[in-house]
């Protein structure tokens, strides 16, 4: 059985809560709350929060994204303070799980220090932790991926194809083989990058699967229309558990 994590747009209350509820019906393992796609996604408000909270029942598998701004994935010390109290504040909102990533402004490296004190406030609260596409950022994906499994990552969530290159997981597919093939199991391959009901069955029928816990990530590609449905969720969830080849 394949996870699949269905990301939502969470820029208002009450299509929140629509979109979430769509994705519990569907069937979907967990949801990612995002506010402001059209930036890549920012932290979610506590409106949403609590809206997607209640449509997602007591089903362990909401995730908040902690990004407190646009563009790249530096921060300075008084947004790493925000990415702290917006963790605090997701946890009492009742997320499950935060996703975030902080990189080095010199070399684009994880920035170690900063990733420590984020993943120890979210342990506090018995969240689970996601290395978000900051990880598709940085020089040296093997070395990179080595460094979440030593701080304790839960989860990361890549395409396979470098920070803003145009491409989908497909195009990833080799690299996504080799990091699930060095995951080992040790952390969570959370694959994502255009996934859809018409290739994720051609891209997980490429993949070592039988390795360690992988699960696939979809925006558009569990929407009908702009809007996330539960017959789209369904159709994803479908084509997920039927890996074919290309």
């Amino acid at each position: 059985m394949i996870p699949v994590e269905i990301c939502i747009n969470a820029s208002d209350h009450d299509a929140t809560a629509q979109a979430v509820s769509a994705a519990f019906q569907g069937d979907a393992a967990t949801v990612e709350l995002c506010a402001d796609m059209h930036l890549d996604g920012l932290t979610p408000s506590l409106d949403c929060l609590a809206a997607a909270r209640r449509a997602f029942g007591q089903r362990p598998g909401l995730m908040a994204m902690i990004r407190p701004r646009a563009g790249d994935f530096c921060y300075d010390s008084a947004e790493l303070t925000l990415m702290l109290t917006q963790i605090e504040a997701a946890a009492a909102a009742g997320a499950d799980g935060v996703v975030f990533g902080v990189l080095q402004v010199a070399d684009q490296r994880i920035d170690r220090d900063a990733s420590q004190r984020l993943l120890a406030a979210a342990r506090r609260h018995g969240l689970k932790t996601t290395m978000h596409r900051a990880f598709d950022a940085t020089p040296d994906p093997d070395a990179t991926l080595q460094t979440l499994i030593e701080l304790g990552f839960d989860r990361v969530l890549t395409s396979g194809v470098p920070w803003g290159v145009k491409g989908s997981a497909l195009d990833g597919v080799e690299r996504l083989a080799a990091t699930i093939q060095r995951a080992q199991g040790r952390i969570e391959v959370v694959l994502a990058g255009s996934i859809s009901p018409t290739n994720v069955g051609p891209l997980l029928a490429q993949l070592p699967l039988d390795i360690g816990p992988v699960s696939v990530h979809a925006y558009s590609g569990a929407q009908i229309a702009g809007q996330t449905t539960v017959e789209a969720v369904r159709n994803l969830q479908a084509a997920a558990q039927t890996p074919r080849p290309a």
